[in-house]
């Protein structure tokens, strides 16, 4: 159960929106419709595209909100708006973590999570849980890095299509495997397109996912951050965005 952020950017990628992505560690909905004690303070992490190619993945446990490291990352990610050529792409994913009851918690269980398939260096952020999926200690797997691994499994290539046809294949599985999900929000990215798909069985309040254009850039949160628009990911789409940062959504179920 976490908070999700992605953009894709032609345009500067802001530090404002790092800090309050963070803020929703404290600060952000919980699974019960508001803040409480505990947020989502088990982990953060950041993938970092730059014209297609990966350039950073940190990730950290504990809170971002109080981590030097998240901003130190963040601050790695926005000073690139000073160097950089025009036209050059940024596509950004990152995650602020609550642990699901019985998980653990590390730096290597934070989320994003990335694999290489196909060429492709893929980064998938994840908010819910399957049902029938508990840490799978023989392997070291949360659900989320299962989810992933049935999704990437699914996955013939790195276009809209493939990726609605995977995801499709992914909700299934989970379905048919592991009982279900609480929600299979997921943010996911080969650096070219930003992906980001909605469902959830329970607390539509809580498994929310927005997204915004806002001309030079896209983005897409758990919640509205600095100015967004509040317009939802409708449940069972997909939300694709390209190197073109042109909009499209389709229905996976």
């Amino acid at each position: 159960m976490c908070r999700l952020f992605g953009a894709v950017s032609l345009g500067p990628v802001y530090y404002e929106l790092f800090e309050e992505f963070a803020d929703l560690a404290v600060m952000g909905n919980t699974p019960r419709g508001g803040p409480d004690e505990r947020g989502h303070r088990d982990g953060w992490g950041l993938a970092f595209y730059r014209n297609g190619s990966l350039v950073d993945h940190v990730r950290g446990v504990g809170s971002a909100e109080g981590d030097p490291q998240y901003f130190k990352a963040a601050w790695k990610v926005a000073k690139t708006n000073i160097d950089r050529k025009a036209g050059e792409r940024l596509v950004l994913l990152a995650h602020i973590r609550r642990a699901s009851a019985g998980a653990p918690v590390g730096p290597e269980w934070s989320h994003p999570f990335v694999e290489s398939r196909a060429g492709r260096t893929w980064a998938f952020a994840h908010n819910g849980g399957l049902n029938d999926c508990p840490w799978r200690e023989d392997d070291g797997r949360i659900d989320s890095q299962v989810a992933f691994r049935v999704l990437l499994s699914n996955l013939d290539g790195g276009g809209p299509e493939d990726v609605v046809a995977a995801t499709r294949t992914t909700v299934e599985t989970a379905r048919r495997e592991y009982g279900g999900y609480s929600a299979l929000n997921f943010l996911l990215t080969d650096g070219e397109h930003l992906y980001a798909f909605r469902d959830y069985e329970k607390d539509s309040d809580y498994y929310t996912l927005y997204y915004d254009d806002f001309g030079e850039a896209v983005l897409v949160c758990s919640q509205t951050i600095l100015g967004m628009r509040d317009d939802p990911v409708v449940k069972g789409f997909l939300v694709s965005v390209g190197p073109d940062l042109k909009i499209r959504r389709t229905k996976v179920l």
